[in-house]
């Protein structure tokens, strides 16, 4: 009666000695540190769903790795420095990994895109604003998207106040086209003008909202944060969940 209750003993011992990662195995908790505003993006009426979306996505992560995630909110000016002191391991920010701040921070993939999307006409074949020489495409006035455009000869830049009159501009055919921001564009062309217009592509730069943590510190974390989301863009959980909280579609 012994040998059986020896055996199950020295597999507990195995089992917790060498340190194997199973899925679902908890790691304690972590963590984050989070402006829920987004500065500096200007996520204007959907900050609430990015929120929402955002707080859904950590615990999905949380099942897929077995790490527990508290979010610990900041305010934008401070978030950083929250995280060298070591109030939390990591914060989630759409800080650019430019390679100065490569330098000192390493960032996971972004879990939420938010560079400029091209805008076109449901029934428009366009999808590349190289091969759109001699179009108007329209950008809300100050927005830095209009540099993109610069690249491109012979587009011609028309400026809107809102985003109602930018893509309004598109349906009644001013403009062939616009650059706006993806979050913010899934939503109108989801909604307002859905079965008008439609997004042409992926964003045209690699701006989004990831996790950041300090540079070589949290390397089994941000190892866990990339596998997991791999996983929840494969199982196709990612984008359902963007669409759940009406973010877009994900291209």
């Amino acid at each position: 009666m012994l040998r059986p209750l020896f055996f199950v003993a020295i597999c507990a011992l195995f089992l917790n000695g060498c340190g194997c990662n199973f899925t679902g195995a908890r790691h304690g908790v972590t963590k984050i540190g989070i402006d829920p505003n987004w500065y500096p993006l200007d996520f204007g009426a959907q900050n609430s769903y990015v929120n929402g979306f955002t707080e859904e996505l950590l615990l999905e992560i949380s099942v897929q790795s077995g790490i527990e995630f508290e979010r610990i909110p900041a305010n934008w000016d401070a978030l950083f420095e929250g995280m060298k002191l070591g109030h939390y391991q990591a914060i989630l920010s759409s800080l650019p990994p430019y390679e100065f701040n490569t330098a000192l921070y390493d960032f996971s993939h972004n879990f939420l895109d938010s560079g400029p999307v091209l805008i076109v006409p449901e029934g428009g074949h366009q999808n590349d604003l190289a091969k759109m020489n001699g179009a108007h495409i329209g950008v809300i006035a100050g927005d830095p998207a209009v540099l993109l455009l610069q690249k491109h000869e012979g587009l011609i830049v028309r400026n809107y106040p809102t985003v109602v009159a930018l893509l309004e501009a598109v349906v009644n055919g001013e403009t062939d086209g616009a650059l706006l921001d993806r979050v913010i564009a899934g939503r109108y062309v989801s909604d307002l003008f859905s079965g008008k217009l439609r997004l042409a592509g992926s964003p045209l730069t690699n701006a989004g909202l990831h996790l950041i943590t300090m540079k070589g510190k949290q390397p089994m974390l941000m190892g866990q944060f990339n596998k997991s989301l791999a996983l929840l863009k494969k199982k196709k959980r990612l984008p359902s969940l963007i669409r759940k909280w009406q973010l877009g579609d994900m291209a």
